[in-house]
């Protein structure tokens, strides 16, 4: 089992950890969600929750072991008020600046909650297959 946890100051690093995360978790088939979850959950917290301010901490914690991934994503915000995830995108809202990344999230997650400021993501994870067996 491998634990960590990171403290982000704005966005200018994140790629690297969410690709230090992915080496981590390369034998598995989930990665291009994993990317995805945390660029939103991330952009989402850094935006929403420590209104763009670079002073202001994102704590990244994560739980890694064979069969799943636990993500918490911890603002300096005030935590999230009447959170409603819509189960679709219509057309109109497709373009929208805002509003399609806990969509995303919801979609690609076993499981999605929220505490106060924090995120929880929970990931179950495949083993990829090998070539030689196909």
């Amino acid at each position: 089992m491998k634990k960590d946890e990171i403290i982000l100051y704005g966005l200018d690093e994140h790629k690297d950890v969410i690709d230090k995360i992915i080496t981590e978790i390369e034998n598995f088939e989930e990665s291009f969600d994993i990317r995805l979850m945390l660029i939103e959950a991330l952009t989402n917290a850094f935006k929403h929750g420590n209104k763009c301010c670079v002073e202001r901490p994102i704590y990244l914690r994560y739980v890694l072991n064979e069969k799943n991934i636990k993500f918490e994503i911890e603002d300096s915000g005030t935590g999230f008020k009447n959170i409603n995830i819509p189960d679709a995108i219509y057309d109109e809202n497709l373009l929208n600046d805002s509003g399609r990344g806990l969509f995303l999230i919801k979609c690609m997650a076993d499981k999605i909650e929220f505490k106060n400021n924090i995120l929880i993501i929970q990931k179950y994870l495949t083993a990829k297959k090998n070539k030689a067996q196909n």
